[in-house]
């Protein structure tokens, strides 16, 4: 179904835009491709909006990801960039349960080719509590995984101008200065789970889904023209239901689409039939 697509990335290197050790988790997947990655130096993510909300992050979460390749790309003069960018917040599907949106972009300027990994996983420890003593602070950290997950502790869930804000704390010591500098001017404080890839393994697991996704989209070429990113771009609903046979909403085919030359395939997905919950007759 796919062209090869040695020929564009084989013996590359991608410059990643990246102060949080995301190259542990994206390098893997790249590697297999041929592609080496080394982080921009000096390269400060932070102005680009932080998840403790003191520095509000720039349009839309693609948006920031393309803002900090460009960033790198006028930085380095390099032709082949990598950024990544997360969200979290409830699921769509499922709003009582906090989901992880990971975005990893590859910019490649010497094909003028822009190609995305993400995934939106429900493996996150997203987080947050208000508390008036260490006791409950180590109540919350406890379902969070720390200390192996980091935590930040601010005033309030805000933050006020020139408020400090502790990040990155992961040991009962540092969290016990933060609640009693913080309680000098406030009972309670505000703490959250520290979502920057270095201070959090699960977060860092699934931008290593979202790097695997993206290594797809590198590797799948258009059957026509050859051009990699050939992935699906939509799915065609209409999968039979098991007991009446009537079409359902579930996905019967996906359909791949060439970013190039717009050359179009349509794909069956291996199930034959959906489950009976999933029909709007036998189960309305």
């Amino acid at each position: 179904m796919f062209r090869p697509t040695d020929r564009y990335f084989q013996g590359r290197t991608a410059i990643l835009a990246t102060k949080h050790g995301k190259q542990q988790a994206i390098a893997p997947a790249l590697a297999r491709l041929g592609v080496t990655v080394v982080v921009a130096s000096e390269f400060d993510s932070d102005c680009f909006g932080t998840f403790s909300r003191e520095i509000p992050r720039c349009g839309t979460q693609e948006e920031a990801a393309l803002a900090k390749a460009k960033a790198v790309l006028a930085q380095t003069g390099a032709d082949l960039v990598l950024a990544s960018e997360g969200s979290f917040g409830s699921h769509p599907q499922f709003p009582l349960l906090p989901s992880d949106r990971e975005l990893v972009l590859l910019v490649d300027r010497r094909h003028d080719l822009v190609l995305r990994g993400e995934v939106l996983s429900l493996e996150t420890n997203f987080n947050h509590a208000t508390v008036s003593n260490l006791e409950e602070a180590l109540a919350f950290a406890a379902r969070v995984g720390f200390p192996e997950h980091g935590l930040i502790a601010m005033a309030q869930a805000d933050p006020l101008p020139n408020t400090p804000i502790f990040k990155g704390i992961q040991s009962e010591e540092a969290l016990q200065r933060a609640i009693a500098t913080l309680q000098t001017n406030s009972p309670t404080i505000h703490l959250e789970t520290d979502m920057r890839a270095h201070m959090n393994p699960t977060r860092m697991r699934v931008i290593a889904q979202a790097a695997a996704h993206l290594a797809e989209a590198m590797a799948q070429g258009c059957p026509q023209c050859g051009w990699p990113g050939f992935v699906a771009c939509e799915s065609v609903p209409g999968l039979p239901c098991e007991l009446c046979g009537a079409p359902t909403a579930a996905t019967k085919a996906n359909r791949y689409r060439c970013q190039r030359c717009l050359y179009e395939q349509t794909v069956a997905v291996s199930e034959t039939v959906a489950a009976a919950s999933q029909c709007f007759f036998c189960n309305p």
